[in-house]
């Protein structure tokens, strides 16, 4: 078995971002698990991402489930079972116990450790196209200044590369360069388009080898995604 790690170091944000979306599978999910237990660092990221992402359904009002439905789903999920008291009081102290101690991990390094500065504005955005298995997730962080993207599936066409894009309204696309074989890379965002980073869309594009010849696109579109603040 290889010791080498399953994500490199160096994108533990994308890792603990995947984390928090549950896109990690199999040996990915279950390496992701472990460290859980073991990286408080890495379980404050992912607790981090968290409420960035559950912060963007603030805008979806909620939908109550008619209450038949509702309690036929509960009857099937939770089938109703007598159990003894004792036995009910022992279980509310185990869950007790486990949540204190929860708590007490993930706040022991915040206690310690000295306040850390504020981090600047995180976009991400899924990108994808009909007729197209191209799909990434991309994370653009601001305070870095540079976009992660995880390939979750698909790849450029036989003979031609994926080249990405930024498109802002009312601007030619501009070219963010080829990227790279692999599944995570991370990409340069130019200082210029800073202060339009949240009106980005992230675009990719198969090209001829060495990317478009005249600095515009030419082929399909074979994944998109307008960014969206966390």
């Amino acid at each position: 078995m290889s010791d080498t790690p399953i994500i490199p170091a160096g994108d533990d944000d994308l890792l603990a971002a995947e984390v928090a979306l549950g896109l990690l599978e199999g040996e990915d999910r279950v390496a992701a698990r472990a460290r859980l237990l073991q990286d408080r660092d890495f379980s404050r990221s992912v607790a981090d991402w968290q409420e960035r992402f559950v912060a963007m359904t603030d805008d979806i009002a909620p939908v109550a489930p008619p209450a038949k439905l509702r309690r036929t789903l509960m009857s099937r999920l939770f089938a109703a079972r007598q159990v003894p008291l004792m036995q009910r009081l022992w279980l509310w102290q185990v869950i007790s116990v486990a949540a204190l101690a929860t708590v007490a991990f993930l706040a022991l390094p915040v206690l310690r450790e000295a306040p850390v500065q504020s981090p600047g504005e995180v976009y991400a955005t899924r990108m994808a196209a009909e007729d197209s298995a191209l799909e990434l997730l991309a994370v653009m962080d601001m305070s870095r200044g540079d976009i992660a993207l995880r390939r979750v599936s698909g790849t450029a066409p036989e003979g031609r590369v994926l080249e990405l894009w930024a498109i802002l309204p009312d601007r030619a696309p501009i070219s963010l360069g080829v990227l790279p074989e692999g599944e995570v890379n991370r990409v340069v965002l130019p200082a210029d388009l800073a202060p339009e980073a949240a009106q980005i869309t992230l675009a990719i594009t198969d090209e001829p080898p060495g990317g478009a010849p005249d600095g515009a696109p030419t082929g399909t579109i074979m994944a998109a995604g307008t960014v969206a603040e966390l």
